[in-house]
């Protein structure tokens, strides 16, 4: 398989409207913007998986008890060395660290690296951006989060990722 695959939060299509409407004029001109279809937060980059690996992301994912909770998006920030210009959370909720937390400690247990680099949560909002400035967006976003999701970035005309399946937040754990 030559996809790359992670574990992400995906947000919903009301969300996804409202962060819209807090970008118009936000984005620089320069660099290239992603879909906004495309936009997402990744928990977990895995690369490419073979089928077994696959299975055992998957049956990582299922096992996976992390409760619902909403991730407020209230921050457009850049990456200078990766220049990427990115929109997040000010304020990480104890929710996400233990649902990113809970899943490298999983992968990890089947043999599955995870990068060790802190957690930074953050959906790009576009690519080849040299130059950028952290500021406030004019209204924080709300996102109700309510799934986790495995998808996978593919090449061709954008939106560029796939959902390849999902799993609900709220639920036990089996």
């Amino acid at each position: 398989m030559s996809e790359r695959w992670f574990l992400a939060l995906w947000p919903d299509s009301e969300t996804r409207t409202a962060l819209e409407a807090q970008l118009v004029g936000l984005i620089p001109f320069q660099g290239r913007a992603t879909h906004p279809l495309d936009r997402h937060l990744t928990l977990v980059f895995l690369g490419e998986l073979d089928p077994d690996r696959l299975g055992g992301v998957e049956s990582v994912a299922s096992q996976v008890s992390a409760p619902r909770f909403e991730l407020e998006l209230d921050r457009i920030g850049h990456f200078a060395r990766s220049q990427i210009l990115w929109c997040g959370p000010s304020r990480t909720p104890e929710p996400l660290t233990a649902l990113v937390a809970d899943l490298q400690i999983r992968l990890a247990a089947r043999g599955i690296a995870t990068d060790p680099r802190p957690y930074r949560p953050h959906l790009t909002l576009a690519r080849r951006v040299r130059q950028g400035a952290s500021l406030d967006l004019p209204a924080p976003v709300p996102w109700p989060v309510t799934e986790l999701v495995l998808a996978f970035g593919r090449s061709g005309a954008p939106p560029r990722y796939r959902i390849q399946r999902r799993w609900p937040l709220g639920r036990v754990g089996i």
